[in-house]
């Protein structure tokens, strides 16, 4: 009896795992933010104006250069980034959320 207890066991946690590995993995149907600020990612928002200070609409991305000539000797723009003493004062969910309709963070949600 021993023996089929821990043969059921054994196959219960091989099914699962074999079920965890070939589950698609979730994902956005767009990248965070691209529809929002006419970005390809948040990322591009984040280097773009708070690294480099040099505006999220004026980088490439993936930065090819920008980064390192407009911080160099200095460091970022603004370091740490705004946080919540810019999103939460002008109404704005925090970090990525803005961008996100179905987030649940407080503030306004701009969408997608």
């Amino acid at each position: 009896m021993r023996k089929i207890g821990t043969w059921l066991i054994g196959s219960g946690v091989a099914g699962l795992a074999t079920l965890a590995l070939t589950a698609a993995p979730a994902s956005a149907a767009s990248p965070t933010c691209s529809g929002t600020l006419g970005i390809a990612v948040h990322g591009q928002h984040i280097v773009g104006d708070y690294v480099t200070g040099l505006g999220h609409e004026n980088i490439s991305w993936p930065p090819s250069g920008e980064v390192g000539q407009a911080i160099a000797g200095e460091g970022p723009a603004i370091p740490g980034g705004p946080g919540p003493g810019f999103h939460f004062p002008n109404g704005f969910s925090p970090g990525a959320s803005f961008c996100l309709d179905q987030s649940q963070a407080p503030g306004t949600h701009l969408g997608p």
